[in-house]
């Protein structure tokens, strides 16, 4: 069952018609996209008094989870991790805390799409030429097996299977 969220009237953010129809925001799948409206609307913003310009004090401490996205949506963890990092590759979020250490630590990223950002921040303007694929997050204990994996000797040699003799003692 997707959880439907109670959305302020009075919070939201606007993008310029110069996100909305690069290349980086075009090739997003729907599911990147819904990732990223979510992680723009966790943004908390100030207006600075003296020259009426927003500042966003928690851009890169941004984190919504698998499982928010999941009760939000509906869809599975691989959705989300594929539209995190489509959102990576094309330079629209960088991811600056790994998370996933301990019950309660959370990946944190910074989204690249504010206007209070320099231009040289702003990767996703540079995407077709340039991508990010080398940050996507890679797991990292995959590596069961790999000292057993490309054995060409028989593993049962000296012992037996379920109690019967091994095929080379049968036939002396």
């Amino acid at each position: 069952m997707v959880k439907k969220r109670k959305l302020s009237r009075k919070k939201g953010h606007f993008y310029k018609a110069e996100l909305l129809f690069s290349t980086a925001y075009v090739e997003l799948t729907k599911t990147a996209r819904d990732l990223l409206h979510c992680m723009v609307y966790e943004l908390t913003f100030v207006k600075n008094n003296k020259n009426g310009r927003y500042s966003y004090p928690n851009n890169g401490k941004v984190s919504y989870t698998e499982r928010q996205f999941k009760e939000e949506f509906g869809y599975s963890s691989n959705t989300y991790i594929k539209g995190r990092n489509q959102l990576i590759k094309n330079g629209l979020i960088r991811q600056t805390y790994r998370g996933g250490m301990c019950r309660g630590d959370m990946a944190t990223y910074k989204i690249l799409i504010t206007p209070d950002l320099r231009e040289s921040e702003m990767r996703w303007l540079r995407y077709p030429m340039e991508n990010w694929e080398k940050e996507i997050p890679k797991n990292k204990n995959t590596l069961v097996g790999v000292k057993t994996r490309f054995k060409k000797k028989a593993t049962l040699k000296k012992s037996t299977h379920n109690g019967e003799l091994h095929p080379s003692k049968l036939n002396p």
